[in-house]
Formats: structure tokens, sequence, C-alpha cells
């Protein structure tokens, strides 16, 4: 019990320090709220004109001109590294308010098939991940914030599955061809050209995909993957894995590649 206790909380110890920079700090405020008031009020503004208008208010407040340069040089040139572990802090903190359990969609469409190699895109903690190993496929997965897929890792050796992962961006990811018989993109969207990501699943191999309406648009998914054959295409009006799990529409999509 003794020796239990303390696995647990060297466990929290090094879970703390993982990600998490204080020069970071900024950046939950300037995306979850300054960033979405802004676009609400300028539709048609690009980050640019977000961070223009940023920088204007932290004059306004008297912040240090140093400082205001230094985020906004964050913002503009390292997103990808503000994003990684912005995610990163929304992984370890245990009031996120987000499904940790396998999506139900995901549950769903894997009943009744026959397990085989499968790409988890963007898996944060590993919660399909782990679902699918569970169920015998073989899991590839990926993801920029290194602590969610440290998680991952730790959460499925403790239920004795393994995952091959890898913390980088879908950039940086070697998708290969023909690789993957099932591609999963739950609540994740492809930041490279799609034709990348289509070119590693195998002939008869499938995508599953669930998000947000608003983040991919009503029919984004349908031109996205128009390539494929779309096999099942719905908008619902239901709970949500993020979105601190508001009811809000959500897109499903199941394509197979002919």
């Amino acid at each position: 019990m003794r020796a239990r206790f303390f696995f647990l909380l060297v466990s929290l110890v090094c879970q703390s320090s993982w990600g998490q920079k204080p020069e970071y700090d900024f950046y939950l405020e300037f995306r979850n709220v300054i960033a979405p008031k802004f676009y609400l009020a300028h539709p048609a503004s690009t980050l640019k004109d977000a961070v223009a208008g940023y920088v204007a208010d932290l004059k306004a407040e008297g912040i240090d001109s140093r400082e205001i340069a230094r985020r906004e040089q964050l913002i503009l040139g390292s997103k990808p590294a503000l994003e990684a572990d912005y995610w990163d802090r929304f992984y370890l903190d245990p009031t996120s308010k987000v499904n940790r359990g396998p999506n139900a969609f995901l549950v769903e469409v894997m009943r009744g098939r026959t397990p085989g190699v499968a790409l988890d895109y963007a898996m944060g903690e590993g919660r399909n991940s782990i679902y699918l190993a569970q169920l015998g496929w073989e899991v590839w997965g990926f993801d920029p914030a290194a602590a969610a897929v440290r998680l991952a890792n730790q959460h499925a050796a403790a239920l004795g599955v393994s995952l091959h992962t890898a913390s980088v961006a879908d950039d940086q990811f070697t998708f290969g061809t023909e690789r993957f018989d099932l591609i999963l993109f739950s609540w994740a969207m492809p930041f490279i050209p799609v034709e990348r990501v289509l070119a590693a699943l195998k002939p008869g191999g499938i995508v599953v995909m669930e998000a947000a309406a608003d983040y991919v648009g009503r029919n984004g998914m349908l031109k996205l993957f128009d390539v494929l054959e779309i096999k099942r295409y719905e908008i619902v009006h239901e709970k949500a894995d993020f979105y601190d799990r508001q009811e809000i529409d959500i897109v499903r999509l199941v394509a197979v590649k002919p």
C-alpha cells in the first residue's frame, strides 16, 4: 500500500513538470477569451488582425513593450508550440471538461469489425487508441502535446496494451503508403494536404471522423473526403467530447477507400 502511494506521488510530481512552460502562461487567455471575442466582432479577420488588437489592448494596459513584443512574436511565430503546451495543460488538468472515455461514435462503428492496423490522428491522452488496442487493433498515434502522449503510454501500460506513439505534429509524422485499415479523426482535423494522409490508408480501409460542425463546416467533411466512398454522413445535436461537454451540432462521417 505504501509502495503504491509512493508510485502515485512520484507520478503526480512528474506529470506536474510536463509541458506547462511559464513563459506561455499568457496564451490561455488569448486563445480562449481574447481571440474568440475578437473574431466574433470581426468575422473576416485573421490571426494577424487578432494579435494586432491584442497588442493594442496590452499597450493601453501599460504592459512593458518588451513583454508585448515577446507575446506577439510567440503567437505569430511559434503558435504550434503554444498549442502543444496548451493541450498538455488541458489533459494534465483533472478538472478539464472532456470525455476521457472512448468516443461513442467510434465504439458504434467498431462493433463487429475485424481488427487491423489503426492510426489515431491527434491522439491526445490516448482514450481512443487504448480502446482500439483493447479490441485487438495494432494502434499508431501521434500528437504534438508530449505530456498527453506520455499519459497515453502510461495508461496503456497499466492496462496491459501497447501503442506506437510519437510526440509530433502531423507535418512531422511519417504516414507512409497503404499502412492503415482505419484512420481516426476524433475531434481533430488534418493541417496538411489530406491526400498525404489518405495515401496511408489501405484500399478498403475506412476513415472515421467526428468534429464540431462549427469547426469543419456543415459540409466540410464531404469536401475533404470527396475521393473516398462516403458510407455515412450525419449532423446531430448531442453532448460534445470537448467544448466543455456542451450540447452542440456534431458532424460524423464514415468513408471507405475504393
